[in-house]
């Protein structure tokens, strides 16, 4: 393992001291899911020194990951992607300590899953809310923060869940049943998008929003999923220097959500994230209408005439 003396963490140090570095090597962190910005954390934290790694995702690679997932490569598209990254951190630190979980995040391994963790990611589809919740409320019974970044556009934005805040990933997500509900009855739930996108860029194009509130993927691309992974990796460098009592910056706590777009140069942080979302969305339409934003080429006939059926 990695050590203060280890030439390949020496450039870290400068902007953070010894203490900080030795904690680096000393964390754990456990990342469920992954994809663009999963994976690019994960890669992204070896590099500074974590050297505990638990990763759970049961997804395969497929080509539609090409553009935004640092493994998918000719050789990998079809392979579960836990395992990729596997290889990959190795590739980095061969004495990396890396647990997979190729059946993704379960009910039945949930507790060994974050069980050595100091720090949790959690970069599951909010498409099914259960894993989110799931994760939470683990992590509030051993008492570890959980980092949870979006992209949309070219930006991304996060927050991290205080296990003893009474602000919970069910009330940020509006979760019917709250803190109580069963993990099957919030399976059936359909998160609504105001909850955890407090921005949307306003260069986008309202036929994208359209397509997919008829059943489009939403898009993405390596701008975004890069900003949220930059925004992971600081909150996660936040929450380590806080928890072995170095001076630094405040790790950014729901509700208070932060965002930052690569294509504007703009970025904020609010504490009403919904009232955000609806602020940023009206910005967007009113450009729309105005004929200010370029046509985005995604609705369900573009898609058809591409075979972008994915």
């Amino acid at each position: 393992m990695r050590t203060i003396n280890s030439p390949e963490i020496y450039r870290n140090m400068g902007f953070w001291n010894e203490a900080t570095q030795e904690a680096i090597l000393d964390t754990t962190v456990a990342i469920g899911g992954v994809g663009g910005a999963g994976y690019m954390v994960g890669l992204e934290l070896a590099r500074i020194g974590v050297q505990r790694f638990d990763i759970a995702d049961p997804e395969g690679f497929d080509d539609v990951n090409s553009n935004r997932v640092m493994g998918v490569r000719e050789n990998t598209i079809g392979r579960n992607k836990a395992e990729v990254f596997q290889e990959d951190l190795l590739a980095i630190n061969k004495d990396a300590e890396v647990r997979i979980y190729t059946d993704g995040v379960t009910t039945d391994n949930l507790e060994e899953f974050m069980s050595r963790a100091d720090i949790v990611l959690d970069a599951t589809e909010l498409s099914m809310p259960e894993l989110g919740t799931m994760i939470c409320r683990e992590a509030r019974r051993i008492e570890i923060p959980v980092i949870n970044v979006e992209y949309v556009g070219h930006a991304g934005q996060g927050t991290s869940f205080d296990p003893h805040s009474k602000m919970t990933f069910e009330r940020f997500m509006g979760i019917k049943g709250g803190e109580k509900a069963p993990i099957d009855e919030v399976a059936d739930q359909k998160l609504d998008s105001s909850r955890y996108l407090a921005y949307i860029p306003p260069y986008g194009d309202l036929k994208t929003l359209i397509a997919i509130q008829e059943g489009s993927p939403l898009p993405s691309n390596m701008i975004g999923a890069g900003q949220a992974a930059q925004i992971a990796v600081a909150e996660t460098l936040k929450h380590i220097r806080q928890r072995i009592g170095e001076r630094g910056m405040t790790p950014v706590l729901a509700p208070t959500v932060r965002w930052y777009d690569a294509y504007t140069n703009k970025s904020g942080t609010t504490h009403h994230p919904r009232l955000s979302y609806y602020r940023h969305l009206g910005i967007a339409v009113a450009r729309n209408q105005l004929h200010l934003n370029e046509e985005a080429s995604y609705t369900q006939e573009k898609r058809a005439t591409r075979n972008d059926l994915g």
